[in-house]
């Protein structure tokens, strides 16, 4: 700032403004900002002042204080639509996304588009408006019927709802056209691809959607600085591992990696957490954060700051935990902090990204036919891919009273955007042919529960539905162990939820899918080796299922053998899965350090 300036007598506040403006165009924002205060301290209510501010401390890289200002000019001015559409980014930058929700509803108000119409929906979404969010991507859709992110968006919400009506069906077969004419033009697929892996199994689909968002991310970093590719070190007494997730507290992913953490050799390994979730203090996280070598906290860092630290923390191999899921921060590893980097746990299927070099994978998830629809090398463990923790304690027994009245408890405790039509009929026909019987569901949200039962009554089975409360997860767990037979989801099977019925010691009927997300419950038993709770069709699935439920000497040998296998096979030996895991990591490793490319790692042949 020039001393004159900053040295100059107190002058008229539209004066100011003239040379805060012109230096505006200079991109003097310091001096901007300072004139800018100047004003305000004549008359606090120019609302041009305060827009100005609101540009410099944004330009300044102080977010917060723009958005203050920017708050201000709009509380003067709620007319002009540009000061508004600042605010409302500005907002989304420094996550208070939920605080632009009246400033967007304004600007609709004053000039309805399909951009801010979406984003307000979204924004709804995320906060769990799911009625508003609905709603407001219908009429995003009704002002433009070709309006792919409202189509993209409005889908999984009608599926986590359970409103399965013509729009279903429609919407989808236009995301299908959507993505592939947007894959076609080398643009990003309208749809998510966490959403996709739900809604299509196509496999080459899935890649080709994974592929076109892991390209903007990796042109959302082009201007950030490569990290160094070469190794920091060849060889070293330990190999640093970095796990990055928003997931280390009361979370699904947690309660598997909880006991990995804990069995890593770390005479060998040196283990590092960045964790950039809440800290909710649960036992978790502790066990979580007392396990590993360093717990990084970078929630407050920028994905560029975050980066940074892994890299200057010399992480050998970066974990991601996430993948394309809600909270991801993939952009850190489009930016390559680490010389190897793998995808693991989170989503079930590939990245698409060239900047993973490998999957954590096992043969059910991905047989070799589908090794060609992976951008990553695969790592194949000897047995099922997902971790499990063994020191998870089971409550005493659980009692229901609305549940005392049923011979036969069937159960579902996935999230409801896993449950299509195709499917819940089938349930209900299962328990329409088998008295004194009922489906249990976790309840997740109101308008689901309302379309289940609406859709149950069609059957006459409505009666027979009961809902089962959010419980703290030893509670969950253990009544579990009070129904008969787990009924699985297709599309996308049970992950956790699979591993907590058969923990619990309850049999999961599942149909073997055609992709990674709808093969995890068939790998999860294949490694407790129980097959024969494994169908390839959906007769053979009802079929199995009323068989179970009818056969009460079956259905209890079935439990048995659960019960005898759950510490006796590899599904639930978190020692055994740590060390094969090391044994990957180990390879991948050595690989880097002998300059040798990432290959496929089967497992299989390194024992």
């Amino acid at each position: 700032m020039s001393k004159d300036l900053k040295n100059s007598p107190q002058s008229d506040p539209f004066g100011l403004l003239q040379t805060a403006a012109k230096l505006a165009k200079s991109e003097r924002w310091e001096e901007v900002f300072f004139l800018c205060e100047r004003v305000f301290e004549t008359d606090p209510r120019i609302e041009y002042a305060a827009y100005l501010a609101g540009i410099a401390c944004a330009k300044l890289q102080r977010p917060n204080d723009a958005v203050r200002y920017l708050k201000t000019a709009v509380s003067i001015d709620e007319h002009d639509t540009s000061k508004l559409s600042l605010l409302i980014n500005l907002l989304h930058d420094v996550g208070k996304s939920d605080e632009a929700i009246p400033y967007l509803k304004r600007h609709i108000e004053l000039s309805p588009d399909v951009d801010n119409l979406n984003r307000l929906a979204s924004i709804y979404a995320y906060n769990g408006r799911l009625g508003e969010a609905i709603e407001t991507f219908q009429k995003s859709l009704r002002l433009s019927p070709e309006n792919n992110v409202a189509s993209a968006g409005l889908y999984p919400l009608l599926r986590i709802t359970c409103d399965w009506g013509d729009t279903l069906d429609a919407l989808s077969n236009q995301i299908d056209t959507l993505n592939t004419n947007a894959i076609s033009r080398g643009e990003t697929a309208p749809e998510p691809p966490f959403d996709n892996v739900h809604r299509c199994d196509d496999e080459g689909m899935n890649l080709a959607i994974a592929q076109s968002w892991s390209q903007s991310l990796i042109n959302s970093v082009v201007d950030v600085p490569a990290f160094t590719r070469t190794p920091i070190r060849k060889k070293t007494d330990f190999i640093n591992i970095g796990y990055l997730s928003a997931d280390f507290h009361e979370h699904a992913t947690a309660h598997l990696m909880r006991g990995v953490f804990q069995e890593h050799d770390k005479g060998k390994f040196r283990v590092f957490a960045y964790s950039y979730g809440p800290n909710d203090r649960s036992e978790y996280r502790s066990d979580i954060r007392a396990a590993c070598t360093e717990f990084v906290d970078i929630s407050k860092l920028s994905d560029k700051e975050a980066a940074a630290k892994i890299f200057n923390d010399k992480i050998d191999i970066l974990v991601d935990l996430k993948g394309y899921t809600r909270h991801n921060r993939l952009a850190i590893c489009a930016m390559r902090p680490a010389p190897i980097q793998v995808t693991y746990l989170g989503y079930p299927g590939t990245s698409g990204a060239p900047f993973f070099d490998y999957a954590v994978s096992d043969i059910t998830v991905t047989p070799s036919h589908s090794h060609k629809y992976y951008e990553e090398n695969l790592v194949i463990l000897r047995n099922s891919y997902q971790c499990n923790d063994n020191k998870q304690k089971l409550p005493g027994k659980y009692l229901n009273e609305k549940l005392n009245k049923y011979n036969i408890i069937f159960f579902s405790f996935n999230n409801p955007i896993k449950i299509e039509k195709t499917f819940f009929e089938i349930w209900m026909e299962i328990i329409s042919s088998i008295p004194h019987s009922c489906l249990w569901i976790l309840k997740n949200n109101d308008a689901a529960e309302f379309n289940l039962r609406k859709f149950a009554d069609d059957f006459g089975m409505e009666e027979r539905l009961v809902f089962a409360e959010m419980l703290p997860r030893r509670e969950h767990l253990g009544r579990m162990a009070f129904a008969d037979l787990a009924l699985d989801t297709r599309y996308y099977n049970g992950h956790t939820t699979t591993s907590d019925a058969l923990w619990a010691g309850v049999p999961v009927v599942t149909l073997e899918g055609k992709h990674f997300a709808s093969r995890v419950s068939a790998s999860l038993l294949r490694a407790m080796d129980l097959p024969e709770l494994i169908t390839s069709t959906t007769s053979e699935y009802k079929s199995r299922i009323i068989e179970l439920a009818t056969n009460n000497n079956r259905r209890a040998m079935i439990r048995k053998k659960i019960t005898s296998n759950r510490l006796n096979t590899p599904l639930f030996d978190t020692v055994t899965f740590t060390r094969d895991l090391e044994a990957a990591y180990t390879e991948m490793h050595r690989r880097f350090c002998a300059n040798e490319p990432p290959r496929l790692l089967d497992l299989s042949k390194l024992f």
